[in-house]
């Protein structure tokens, strides 16, 4: 009767019953370890011969050469597990904020088909404030001569930032590009290769950008891709309270975010100053080709104008890389 009530046959009602009645004498359970004592020392004493940089993978072709047996990786983990080192604690993601408005400005580009054409759109925006200052639709891939105006456009229409944070794409190391910089005293600061997340506020704009745009086409919205663009802008400036910004909206942030910058040529004076010391410390061509976008972050920290959240250096954990 017991049996029908739970639902099971009285033959593994059965088994359960004596089970309970004699227990197992062995508090371990599951399949026994395979290595005999033997093997199992020598494979320790390799481990420790060779001061612990023989991982698993390497010991298990070493068994196999050393006729001790055929065991994979995790086993023989288990039984090198009480001697290895243990692992340190991954970093804490970086997080820094901004503090003012027009300290740095961040570009980018993104592309999209229009009835089988390329079109490039690019932006560029405010870190503080996340306000898109000004944005582009061009005609297949973006040229410098694109670039140059529209961001001669935002510099007119915002003032231009102390610092310009891009990708380092080819087309920002041209003649128009640095011209324009260095004649509105803008720094420009390139993102390491492999490290989107340095980026990060941007490439979520443009994810954001892209969200809103598919979701007007999916609505029934057919028109021009520069009306879908340009409401699109609107909604991310003027409409969306964000709660990254304490409720407000990008354009409210920018507004309030305006404050007195540091005089460009103390600024650039001070990067500079910066930039040939860590040369001059530089221990290796990776720190070396570092040298100037610490020398702009050190500066900026050094200023007020970013402040770092969390565990972090001010390196910003770039030794962390993206496959």
């Amino acid at each position: 009767m017991m049996a029908e009530v739970l639902g099971i046959s009285p033959c593994a009602l059965g088994r359960w019953m004596e089970r309970q009645r004699h227990p197992s004498p062995s508090p371990c359970r599951g399949r026994p370890c395979v290595i005999d004592d033997v093997a199992r020392a020598k494979i320790r004493a390799c481990y420790t011969a060779h001061y612990g940089q023989w991982g698993p993978q390497v010991l298990a072709a070493w068994s196999r050469r050393s006729d001790l047996g055929d065991w994979c990786a995790a086993t023989l983990a288990a039984v090198i597990a009480d001697l290895r080192e243990p692992e340190d604690d991954k970093p804490t993601p970086v997080r820094y904020e901004v503090t003012a408005s027009n300290v740095m400005w961040s570009e980018d580009g993104t592309g999209f088909r229009q009835r089988a054409h390329k079109q490039e759109l690019l932006v560029v925006q405010d870190e503080h404030a996340r306000l898109k200052v000004n944005w582009d639709l061009a005609v297949g891939p973006a040229s410098s001569r694109d670039v140059c105006r529209y961001l001669n456009e935002a510099f007119e229409r915002y003032g231009s930032p102390l610092v310009l944070k891009h990708d380092g794409d080819k087309i920002f190391h041209t003649a128009e590009v640095t011209t324009l910089l260095e004649k509105h005293g803008v720094l420009d600061l390139t993102s390491p290769a492999g490290h989107p997340g340095y980026n990060g506020k941007q490439e979520r704009s443009m994810r954001d950008i892209k969200s809103y745009e598919r979701a007007m086409r999916r609505h029934g919205d057919t028109g021009p891709l520069e009306d879908r663009i340009r409401v699109t802008m609107k909604d991310l400036n003027e409409d969306r309270p964000r709660p990254v910004l304490g409720g407000r909206t990008a354009v409210e942030a920018y507004r309030e975010g305006l404050t007195q910058l540091p005089d460009r040529e103390l600024f650039r004076e001070v990067v500079e100053s910066r930039e040939r010391t860590l040369l001059a410390t530089a221990a290796s061509r990776s720190e070396a080709s570092k040298a100037r976008r610490r020398a702009i972050e050190q500066t900026l920290i050094g200023y007020g104008l970013v402040e770092i959240k969390g565990d972090v250096s001010h390196d910003f954990l770039l030794e962390v890389g993206t496959e």
